[in-house]
């Protein structure tokens, strides 16, 4: 507690006395500990040798400073002694306590790290009066922001029990109180909209009604200043643009565990758009910029819409982006709006364009690994093209589609020049690693345990293997079942841009032996890939075609399969458009492609003869606009004719589905079901086993919602899933109501350069067969590999 000051001078009061001058013949400290005498007396400004009044401003202001420096909870400037030509003065000081711990009690609502981190004091600190203060202010806002509106806090200094410091422990005793619940929601003033329509756009204050018991009654002081802000907006949106709350009050009960909310408003007239009038453009006819505006006269005046038309949608439809886009790199727009009548509004808006800017340099920084033209040729703003926002916004969804870099730290800046029309971009990156090595581990009940080893360099160099960076990808693959009853060996190489061209070209080579219940059959082969970046219908098409030639070795074929040897030649078509905002988690875009597969038939030599039709639709949505949570949807539907009734196809064609493929070419995931059990089996006349044989037509559904624990350094994500699928003999046969179905819960890790390690737990409701029963719970690993 601070105490009053007094400058002594015995043995009269000063009150009595007219000022006088004195010279000060020394200066002492008295009750320091640990501060340095000559510093007090340095910070206060006096000097031996100065005059002062007795009393008067210096010895005030020498106070005032030493209290500024926070060391002190008491100080005294004294006369120590008076002689006849000056006197000698004493600065008598007590400090404030130093800090040995803290000590919390009470508490439950709010962790000891939190209320720690909110007190923000560390050992040794010293501590005042006010600190103690603002201690109390920070934790009752605190447990006011969690409904605990009763709460309590109390502080004190006691001396520590520690006796080797001399130092205080501050005692936090915490009475958090019962949590104040809302009893009811009550609007006054409300006309056009019922007390109903209201209260479902508050968001934080709830009065639900009793079968909402996943609704919490609890009142927050900050969420229902948000509600207030979100009422009012409410109203905007619906051309109430003079709405405001008059007034608005919480009635505690008695024992203080629950209130009510009124809140008084005033409505207004709804306002509707009489004209829309734009000064100043001359680039875009006022025609055109209404329709962009989507305003027509006799529209109800939504201020949110207007705002978000004008200057920024997520559609990029937006009126400035319109001018942005063309290189209008200061258009400004100020809209006005102007009451006509006591429900009607002229939307003024002066448009100012100025000229167009041109890009002048481009500018990249930190790739430690990539090779400059690597990043370049990604980017879609190049020197001396017009400025368009756009194509920064395709340049860093193509970087983040690379993966070389941490997509949250992708921020290009610009930097404007005014003199010449110009404006520089320079986009700062920060190396990943985008290497992965993959370790593959799982139980398949058609190959028992299996896995495989993977390595595959993303970021590859083939002139500068150890060093890389010129995004080329190599990869090995390894995997293998028990016993041998599995195993594939897989070599690829690929340049995304041969020649320097948005061309693709690569090339595999592969070997694969599968011992499958009574199948024994062995495929080697080759295959060359050509990709290009299509820029029609749009950039974000492209298309991939690749050349395959293998040779099938069919041992034994389980009394279904001809044994014997094959051999195929194939073409396969994809055409595909991706516009996701990130490899990783996306969270917003789609993925759609059409695969086109033909082998053998009247154009291509090989035994094998059928045509193969894959089409697979993505779509990711983020939930409340955020890129953590988001909702993945996904369908798949594929189909396979013989040009010919008996044409063969080889076995590893067909289509499977179940588990998560692990170990298996061709295999459709299906969580819930083991490892490729889903679809038509051999007929137990032909063999005991009964085991699959594949199918002809295929359709999976999934559905997932995705929640990002964390994105940078290692994505971790948790999910929920639901799904469903089957395959079927022959194509004419698909019932889209004889789904499989399944539903459950998993994680995400990418942790490189292991690759994507993931954890299902899904529950199968269907059987695999006639009267059987459900499939029942399975659990899911996968190590190195995403599906």
């Amino acid at each position: 507690m601070l105490a009053v000051l007094f400058f002594l001078l015995p043995p009269f009061s000063l009150a009595q006395q007219q000022p006088e001058v004195f010279k000060i013949l020394g200066i002492s400290v008295e009750g320091q500990t640990s501060a340095e005498p000559r510093a007090i007396i340095a910070n206060t400004g006096l000097k031996v040798g100065d005059e002062i009044n007795v009393p008067g401003e210096e010895t005030r202001t020498a106070i005032n400073r030493l209290y500024q420096l926070r060391l002190f909870s008491d100080i005294q400037i004294l006369i120590e002694n008076r002689v006849q030509n000056g006197v000698y003065l004493v600065i008598r000081v007590k400090e404030n306590p130093r800090l040995n711990t803290i000590v919390v009690t009470g508490n439950d609502e709010l962790s000891e790290d939190d209320i720690l981190k909110k007190i923000n004091l560390t050992r040794g600190q010293l501590v005042s009066a006010s600190d103690l203060s603002a201690i109390k202010r920070t934790l009752k806002a605190a447990y006011d922001a969690e409904g605990h509106l009763n709460a309590s806090i109390e502080t004190s200094l006691v001396p520590s029990e520690d006796t080797t410091v001399s130092r205080m422990d501050l005692h936090v005793k915490i009475d958090e109180g019962s949590v104040v619940k809302v009893r009811s929601i009550h609007f006054f003033g409300n006309k056009d909209f019922d007390d109903d329509d209201l209260e479902g756009e508050l968001k934080e204050t709830n009065d639900p009604a009793w079968w909402q018991f996943w609704v919490s009654r609890k009142f927050k002081k900050k969420g229902y200043e948000d509600d207030k802000k979100l009422l009012i907006d409410f109203y905007r949106k619906n051309g109430y643009r003079d709405a405001e709350i008059l007034a608005d009050s919480l009635i505690y009960e008695e024992n203080r565990e629950y209130l009510t909310v009124n809140i008084y408003l005033y409505e207004g007239p709804q306002y509707r758009i009489r004209n829309v009038v734009w000064q100043g453009n001359t680039v875009y006819p006022s025609e055109f910029l209404t329709q962009r505006l989507g305003f027509r006269p006799g529209d109800v005046y939504n201020r949110e819409k207007f705002e978000r038309n004008l200057y920024r949608n997520e559609e990029e439809s937006d009126v400035a982006s319109l001018y942005y886009d063309a290189g209008y790199l200061l258009f400004q727009a100020e809209p006005d709006e102007v009451m006509v009548a006591k429900d009607s509004l002229d939307l003024i808006i002066k448009v100012r364009e100025r000229e167009k800017f041109r890009i002048g340099r481009v500018l990249i920084t930190g790739n430690t690994k990539t090779y400059e033209k690597v990043i370049r040729r990604e980017l879609y703003t190049r020197p001396g093209d017009y400025f368009s926002r756009q194509a920064i916004i395709s340049s860093i969804r193509q970087l983040s589609q690379l993966n070389y870099f941490n997509p949250e730290t992708i921020k290009p800046e610009t930097h404007i020049h005014v003199e010449n029309n110009t404006v520089d971009i320079e986009y700062s990156m920060e190396e990943k690693s985008s290497d992965t090595f993959n370790m593959s581990v799982g139980y398949s009940g058609a190959f028992g345990f299996n896995g495989g080893l993977g390595l595959t360099f993303n970021n590859f160099s083939l002139s500068e293997p150890l060093r890389g960076g010129a995004g080329q990808v190599l990869n090995f693959e390894w995997q293998f079942g028990e016993g041998n009853r599995y195993r594939t060996f897989t070599i690829g190489f690929t340049e995304p841009w041969m020649f320097d061209t948005p061309t693709l070209l690569g090339v595999t080579l592969f070997d694969t032996r599968v011992i499958y219940f009574d199948y024994d059959y062995r495929i080697t082969g080759a295959s060359l890939r050509v990709g290009r970046r299509l820029s029609w219908p749009d950039n974000l098409f492209r298309g991939d075609w690749t050349v395959r030639y293998q040779r099938n070795e069919v041992n034994e074929g389980g009394g279904f399969y001809s044994a014997g040897v094959s051999n195929q030649v194939g073409i396969t078509q994809i055409i595909s458009r991706n516009s996701t905002d990130s490899p990783i988690f996306p969270s917003r875009g789609s993925s759609l492609s059409l695969m086109t597969e033909i082998s053998g038939g009247p154009f291509l030599p090989g035994t094998a003869r059928f045509h193969k039709h894959v089409f697979n639709a993505d779509w990711y949505i983020p939930i409340a606009n955020s890129t953590r949570i988001a909702l993945a949807l996904s369908t798949t539907y594929g189909f396979i004719f013989g040009f010919d009734k008996d044409s063969f196809i080889p076995i590893q064609d067909y289509f499977y589905m179940g588990g998560t493929g692990l170990g298996q070419f061709s295999t459709t995931p299906l969580r819930g079901y083991d490892d490729r059990s889903v679809g038509p089996r051999v007929p137990t006349s032909i063999s005991s086993r009964g085991g699959i044989i594949g199918g002809k037509g295929l359709i999976k559904h999934s559905a997932e919602l995705r929640f990002a624990l964390a994105l940078n350094p290692i994505p971790i994500y948790t999910l929920l899933f639901a799904e469903a699928g089957n395959v079927w003999a022959e194509p004419r046969i698909m019932d889209p109501t004889e789904l499989k179905r399944s539903a459950g819960l998993g994680v995400r890790l990418l942790i490189n350069p292991i690759g994507l390690i993931g954890f299902d737990y899904g529950y199968g409701f269907d059987g695999l067969a006639p009267g059987e029963g459900p499939s029942g719970w399975r659990f899911h690993f996968q190590f190195g590999r995403s599906f």
